[in-house]
């Protein structure tokens, strides 16, 4: 039987060396997790200086008039994270999706720079700001001042020749 030429302890460096190739790949990951592409804008929602009535109702966010995201308003609480002169006021957050077509995006939304519609639909409103869609989240205070009109369907009438 012949025995192998390797050196003494060459198995330990070739496992050590393989142990230290894949913790250099989990530091590289730990320090470059993948990032979100898509928009997330948070805030107070209100008409004027009042709460929106109802407090819970959806948000649909529209960019490039595709529906890009939606969410439900709520009464802010007091907790960590939640300012103090949030609480009892109505808020939202809304993730709003990046153009693309893998997984978390939607053919034909947001692309840096696009206006974002934020539409009530409860309340028939829009939100008077536009925000800029961009990767990240942002505090975007809104005002629903702006009511959309009640669309009420007329009769048609023709003058193409005698009525038949």
């Amino acid at each position: 039987m012949e025995r192998s030429r390797r050196r003494p302890g060459s198995r330990r460096l070739v496992a050590c060396f393989a142990a230290l190739a894949a913790c250099g790949v989990g530091v590289v990951a730990a320090q470059n997790p993948p990032q979100p592409d898509f928009y997330w804008p948070y805030g107070v929602v209100a008409v004027g200086t009042a709460n929106i009535d109802p407090a819970d109702q959806p948000v649909v966010a529209f960019v490039n008039g595709t529906a890009c995201g939606s969410a439900r308003t709520k009464t802010a609480v007091a907790g960590p994270g939640v300012p103090a002169s949030d609480v009892g006021k109505t808020v939202y957050v809304v993730d709003i999706l990046a153009d693309g077509t893998a997984g978390g995006q939607r053919r034909g939304c947001g692309h840096p720079g696009d206006r974002v519609i934020l539409y009530f639909p409860v309340s028939g409103r829009v939100a008077a700001q536009r925000p800029a869609f961009r990767v990240g989240g942002e505090r975007v205070d809104l005002d629903l001042t702006v009511e959309l009109a009640d669309h009420v369907p007329l009769p048609m009438t023709a003058s193409d020749g005698p009525n038949e």
